[in-house]
């Protein structure tokens, strides 16, 4: 099981891309610091929504204390997704042996103190990029591939591949 944990203040539009990305590409679940009741409402609502229509289970938390949450994880290992760690090809195939992964993004700025707690501080590319950029990454790492072929229980919807065409069916 994979859970994202979003630090930082982030606008709605980038909390819905985390959640949206995450959910597609096989993370069980986000853990938000955002602290406005109101947008954590509508996101919750939104990402239901999504859920229900496109099946699977997936689910939105939010946290005050992110410190608190992470040290709550005591069966899961701890990723970092930092430019300034490890490459993650030099790290992938031991992360891909745990089940149980706490991924950390930070959406605002580097926290330096993650380092020192997280189990692993990986980084997908020295280069400036986005942290949902490397939550897609990771999550293409650690799944091999496979997430881009997942089936959501109970969907609702279904697109049907199509060359020329924008088809959407009812299940």
């Amino acid at each position: 099981m994979i859970i994202v944990l979003a630090i930082g203040k982030s606008k709605y539009e980038s909390m819905v891309d985390i959640c949206l990305t995450a959910r597609a590409l096989g993370a069980s679940s986000v853990v938000l610091t955002s602290s406005s009741h109101e947008m954590n409402s509508k996101l919750k609502r939104f990402c239901n929504s999504v859920t229900n229509r496109w099946g699977g289970s997936f689910s939105v938390q939010f946290v005050s204390n992110w410190k608190s949450y992470i040290s709550t994880k005591t069966n899961y290992k701890t990723v970092y997704l930092t430019r300034y760690g490890i490459p993650i090809q030099k790290q992938q195939y031991s992360i891909r042996s745990y089940k149980n992964i706490l991924l950390i993004i930070s959406t605002d700025k580097e926290r330096p103190e993650l380092n020192k707690i997280s189990d692993f501080n990986i980084s997908i590319t020295a280069q400036p990029h986005s942290s949902i950029a490397s939550m897609a990454i990771f999550l293409n790492m650690y799944y091999a591939g496979r997430e881009l072929s997942l089936n959501f229980s109970k969907a609702q919807y279904k697109v049907v591949p199509s060359q020329h065409d924008s088809i959407l069916k009812e299940r």
